[in-house]
Parts: C-alpha cells; sequence; structure tokens
C-alpha cells in the first residue's frame, strides 16, 4: 500500500462503497466479526462468519452501482444483516422490516419445512435519526408481549444504531466495543490513526481501509463518485419533500380561504 499521510483521512465510512468495503471483506472478517459482538453483546460472543456477499476494494473502481448492505451467516446457520442509511427517509421503518422479512423468506428452499428458518439478525446504522422521542442511540426491536414479558420467537432481532443520536449525547454506559464503533463511524473521517484511547486490532484494520481510500487514485475517484452521487440522492430527496409539504400547505389554505368564502355566503363552486 502507499505510504499513508499523516493528516486525516476525510474518508467517510458512512458512503456505501467504503462501507462495504470495511464490513463485507472477507479477508477481513475479523472486522465484521467485532463490530457484531459489539452491538449484540451476547453471552457467547460470535466466533467466525463467512460473509455472503463479499466485496474487494477493487470492484469498486468503474462500477456505477453499489450494494449497500452486508450479510453473513455463522456456523449454526443465523443470519446478520448490516446497512447503512445516509437519509432518513418516509418509509424507512417500512423498509427495515421488509429487508428483514425477504431475508427470512428467502431461507425456505423447495422441499423445506418451516422448522428449517434460522434467526435473522438486522442491524441498520443510521446516519440521520428517524425514533421520534427516543433518547437512546441504540435499540433492539424483537417480537413480544410487551405487557407480559412473553417472547413469540428469538428469530426476529433488528437493531437500529442512530449517529446523530450519539453525537449529540454519546453514552458512557455503552459497552466499550459499542462505543469504540459509534466513534468509528461517526468520527473517523477526522482521523489520521485510531485514538489511543480505544485501540483494538479490529478498528486498526478498518483504518487501514480509509487509508487506502485516502491514498488509493482509483479508489479515492470512486469515493468521490459516490459521496457525489449521495449528495445528488439527498438534494433530490430534499427537494421532494419540501415540494410535496408545500403541496399541502397551499391545499390547506385553499381550504381555509373556501371555508372563509362560505362564511360570507358566498359559493367557491358557483
Amino acid at each position: 500500500m502507499e505510504s499513508v499521510p499523516r493528516e486525516p483521512t476525510g474518508i467517510s465510512p458512512r458512503v456505501d462503497c467504503v462501507f462495504r468495503a470495511l464490513l463485507g471483506d472477507q479477508a477481513h472478517a475479523d472486522v465484521l466479526l467485532d463490530f457484531l459482538n459489539a452491538v449484540l453483546q451476547r453471552a457467547v460472543p460470535l466466533v467466525t462468519v463467512h460473509i455472503e456477499n463479499p466485496v474487494h476494494l477493487p470492484d469498486f473502481v468503474g462500477d456505477d452501482h453499489t450494494v449497500v448492505d452486508v450479510k453473513a451467516t455463522d456456523a449454526a446457520g443465523e443470519t446478520f444483516h448490516v446497512e447503512m442509511q445516509s437519509w432518513n427517509h418516509a418509509a424507512l421503518k417500512e423498509r427495515m422490516l421488509y429487508a428483514w422479512a425477504d431475508l427470512y423468506e428467502g431461507q425456505l428452499v423447495a422441499g423445506s419445512g418451516y422448522t428449517s428458518l434460522r434467526p435473522v439478525v438486522s442491524i441498520w446504522i443510521l446516519d440521520q435519526n428517524c425514533l421520534r422521542g427516543a433518547t437512546d442511540f441504540h435499540h433492539q426491536f424483537v417480537v413480544c408481549d410487551p405487557d407480559r414479558g412473553v417472547k413469540l420467537t428469538s428469530d426476529l432481532e433488528i437493531h437500529v444504531l442512530e449517529l446523530d443520536r450519539w453525537r449529540r449525547r454519546p453514552d458512557p454506559a455503552a459497552p466499550p466495543g459499542l462505543r469504540r464503533w459509534m466513534r468509528f463511524f461517526s468520527e473517523a473521517e477526522h482521523w489520521a490513526s485510531v485514538p489511543p484511547e480505544i485501540e483494538n486490532p479490529a478498528l486498526e484494520s478498518a483504518m487501514s481501509v480509509l487509508q487506502q481510500f485516502q491514498v488509493n487514485r482509483n479508489w479515492n475517484d470512486a469515493y468521490r463518485s459516490r459521496l457525489d452521487a449521495l449528495r445528488v440522492q439527498i438534494t433530490q430527496e430534499e427537494a421532494m419533500k419540501e415540494a410535496i409539504e408545500g403541496k399541502a400547505r397551499a391545499e390547506h389554505e385553499l381550504a381555509q380561504l373556501r371555508e372563509r368564502l362560505r362564511e360570507r355566503g358566498i359559493d367557491p363552486d358557483a
């Protein structure tokens, strides 16, 4: 690899091609494994995962599109799905549930029964907040009876990590591993190296991916192209949202005007 500059990388781990290179390369599956264990905090940590849709950095060069999620399985057949979402669009929650359902249903093949279904864990990292009224940055959703504390199944597990909520109020009580990853995804483009207080092998590997995007011209061009496409997408969606809100305001004002005319004895439809 080319020599690494001393200045901050300027490479955001939240851009889709970088995110996939970070967590979707089987050659560095230890990075994904560390991230999963940091989020899940299970009594028995995962020891190995196999990435089902692996990617390599050169794959992004000259590619006009990219898959934005990472799918992996463990030795027991449990599926792990991780996705970065930069924009909080109107149907994001529905998309979360649909993505989980698609992976769960996709396990059934001809001749297999429901007992062959294995759990699917979906983890969404959001650059913008989507859970109104929430105060914590990390939420785990399961299927249960909340009044009686009875779980219907362990097959559904959806985690939501809100980076903006973390930036506004970091939680010092969160597990150390999760704090490291929240800082990485929130701050790493401003780092030249991993801060000493959160150094660990997985973050060092992740940081080396950012550095490769920084110094390799082809990968950097791919990053800039994806960053520009993301900005265009967000701009278009913001314009669409403003247009919809503007139309709603205009319709409301028109309804009020028609009502005032009727109060004055004027039929607006005459």
